[in-house]
């Protein structure tokens, strides 16, 4: 039997690992999640997908420097903190607004792009980390036709809480 070559060896070994890797779903790994948008009284109302021990602990708008959605860079639009109520902290809350934040950290300085993108610092068992986000489509956003408790997702989806937050996997405690 011949001896495999180190670039043989090499792209056995890289075969192996494709073959291996396409078959199999990780069980923790990222799993993407849509946010949910509505128009509320001129306001941006948002669905964050929450575990059932999640809470949001504060927001963010950002646009990427190309003025639109979020590439490599970004800048933060605006910026705010300390839900206001019990709603908020699980996870529907209105951006750009004080409506649902005691702290605005950054108030918005230039009108809102076509597209940006929102994020959220959420946690639980006293732990706050950057968690989640979503894109949003305001000219698409503006004219929905939506029932009450659906939100607009980026992809186009009409989803309601219930399905926003069945997105999540959540851990059984």
């Amino acid at each position: 039997m011949r001896a495999l070559t180190t670039s043989s060896r090499s792209a056995l070994i890289s075969l192996v690992a494709v073959t291996t890797l396409s078959s199999c779903q990780l069980a923790d790994g990222p799993v993407p999640m849509e946010f949910g948008y509505r128009m509320e009284g001129g306001e941006i109302a948002v669905a964050a997908p929450l575990c059932p021990t999640g809470r949001i602990h504060g927001a963010r708008i950002e646009i990427g420097v190309d003025g639109e959605g979020r590439g490599d860079g970004f800048e933060t639009l605006w910026s705010a903190s300390g839900p206001r109520s019990p709603e908020v902290r699980l996870g529907v809350f209105f951006v750009d607004s004080m409506s649902s934040f005691d702290t605005q950290e950054q108030p918005r300085s230039k009108p809102l792009p076509k597209v940006f993108y929102v994020s959220t610092r959420t946690g639980s068992a006293g732990k706050v980390t950057e968690a989640d986000s979503g894109s949003v489509d305001l000219s698409r956003l503006k004219s929905a036709k939506l029932g009450d408790d659906e939100f607009l997702t980026y992809g186009g989806k009409v989803m309601t809480r219930k399905e926003i937050n069945a997105q999540r996997r959540c851990k059984k405690d």
